[in-house]
């Protein structure tokens, strides 16, 4: 019996992760009959967590910290910890040491940070001091018009009225690269600017390149506003969190569930053809999957010849080679902060972190890789056996090559050995999981890229992918885009699954849910 268009209420999202699941819940909690299709075999995306090395240890399989997540409006309004969800908050959230045994902390306290910095270049600390004293009262309108959809609205407007003058130096230092912004607020100051330079190479950006200001200064202003928890028990309970909501509102989630073409007729959406022949019919489709990918679902007349090239050539960046660890002991660091933070980040100075991002960006792996490591059974116990422990790393590197995933994975302990000697001595397992695994495990991850394209300036904003697409509708009509490709891009935050579900409601005329 065919449906008239004004009374099909179906609607299908591709994609059950942090994006996808927090766009069903708007959607269902409007009236709409929510499907909820994922490839993989279980949901949560990048934020899922496995039992990769021996039974008994649990490690996160891409996100393995939260600060975007606390600092989210859409999952703040959301109340995750009433569906059981425990925040875990580290004290000591990062540290960075250097190849004498010393080491920079980063703490959620302002005043030991500050003493931390100082200790490693008098003078600083009170640089740093006097920054976070600037920002910290505005951290959370900072995050809300950086995740916020475009154009910024009210909140921007408040944020530059608060900050006046200064918010023409915010601007500078947003778009301007983190090795200036750190040499600028430390005065010409290496070691420290090479603390803060590691914070924005999550983004996987060279710390010259302009823009990655903006992922260094707000990844650290978060630590002290919000700080980088992660769930008790793993990132996959962040999932079952949000799935639980689904569910209870109604959310039909189907897993294995592998969509191979989004259907067209008569100029709009019909629905999706998945790899075994269904088709689940739908008036609207939200895809969470990023640019390339979600190309080669469309009919080649399905959008302007000038947006599906865009969508085809989108550029994505280095990949993260994932090890997990686990251990008969924690890792014999030499630097006593490295010992007590839940993050380390291991590159050493400013001029090595520089070396490895411009070695991955030409393809090469790097000699010395830059790695983000997390420590997460020390502040979570239900991580490890009594007395073990679980490690979380990886390193960016391009997302092929042509050498063995052993020997990057034997650079990657290079560089580990280099800060903690001995720490060979303490692995009782270890899984590894390069470029082409990540890939062919969830093929919206092109070439091994966890945030769905390099965050270059010609890939932000309006340009994350397209001005067509920056605000979630597409030309072809039923058609909503989120997830990582998608501005404000990736990380665990959902807003940009948030902004689809309004774009879709406010085209059906429906009232939004709003917390």
């Amino acid at each position: 019996m065919r449906i008239p268009a004004s009374a099909d209420r179906r609607v299908v999202v591709v994609g059950a992760g942090s994006n996808g699941l927090v766009c069903a819940i708007h959607l269902a909690r409007a009236g709409l009959d929510v499907t909820v299709l994922e490839h993989a075999p279980r949901p949560g995306g990048a934020s899922s967590s496995v039992t990769a090395t021996l039974p008994g240890f649990v490690h996160d399989h891409c996100a393995g910290f939260n600060p975007m997540t606390i600092a989210s409006p859409a999952m703040r309004e959301l109340d995750l910890p009433g569906e059981g969800l425990h925040w875990v908050h580290p004290p000591a959230i990062m540290a960075h040491p250097f190849d004498d045994g010393t080491a920079i902390a980063l703490h959620h306290d302002l005043e030991a940070t500050v003493e931390s910095l100082d200790a490693c270049h008098p003078g600083a600390g009170a640089a740093w001091r006097e920054l976070i004293d600037q920002y910290h009262p505005h951290a959370q309108r900072l995050v809300d018009t950086v995740l916020g959809p475009l154009p910024p609205g009210r909140g921007a407007l408040a944020l530059a009225a608060s900050l006046r003058r200064d918010s023409l130096l915010l601007a500078r230092r947003l778009i301007g690269s983190v090795q200036a912004l750190g040499l600028d607020v430390f005065n010409g100051a290496r070691r420290p600017t090479a603390w803060l330079s590691g914070s924005a190479q999550h983004s996987g950006l060279a710390p010259s390149t302009a823009g990655s200001g903006a992922f260094g200064l707000l990844l650290q202003l978060v630590a002290h506003s919000h700080g980088w928890p992660f769930p008790a028990g793993g990132q996959g309970q962040l999932a079952e969190a949000l799935v639980a909501i689904a569910s209870r509102d109604g959310v039909r989630l189907r897993c294995d569930a592998h969509v191979q073409e989004i259907l067209v007729r008569h100029g709009r959406v019909a629905g999706v053809a998945l790899s075994d022949g269904e088709v689940v019919s739908a008036r609207d489709v939200v895809t969470t999957i990023s640019a390339r990918p979600l190309a080669a679902l469309l009919p080649p007349d399905a959008l302007p010849h000038r947006l599906l090239r865009r969508l085809r050539i989108w550029r994505y960046a280095t990949a993260a080679f994932k090890l997990d660890y686990a251990l008969d002991a924690p890792v014999p660091w030499v630097a006593p902060e490295a010992r007590a933070a839940a993050v380390v980040h291991v590159g050493g100075e400013l001029e090595e972190l520089a070396l490895a991002a411009q070695a991955g960006e030409r393809g090469e792996v790097p000699a010395r890789p830059a790695l983000v490591v997390g420590q997460h059974s020390l502040f979570d116990r239900t991580r490890a056996p009594a007395g073990k422990h679980t490690l979380y790393c990886y390193a960016h590197v391009p997302g092929r090559y042509s050498c063995s995933d052993s020997d990057v994975a034997a650079l990657v302990e290079a560089q580990l050995e280099r800060f903690a000697p001995g720490f060979g001595g303490v692995v009782l397992g270890r899984a590894l999981r390069g470029p082409a695994l990540t890939e062919a495990e969830n093929p919206s991850l092109v070439g091994g890229d966890l945030a769905g394209g390099s965050y270059e300036l010609d890939q932000q904003l309006i340009f994350r992918p397209a001005p067509e697409l920056c605000r979630h509708r597409t030309p072809l009509r039923g058609l909503y885009v989120a997830g990582a490709s998608v501005h404000p891009g990736g990380a665990v935050h959902g807003m940009g699954g948030r902004s689809a579900a309004r774009a879709l409601l406010g085209d059906r005329r429906l009232r939004p849910w709003r917390g």
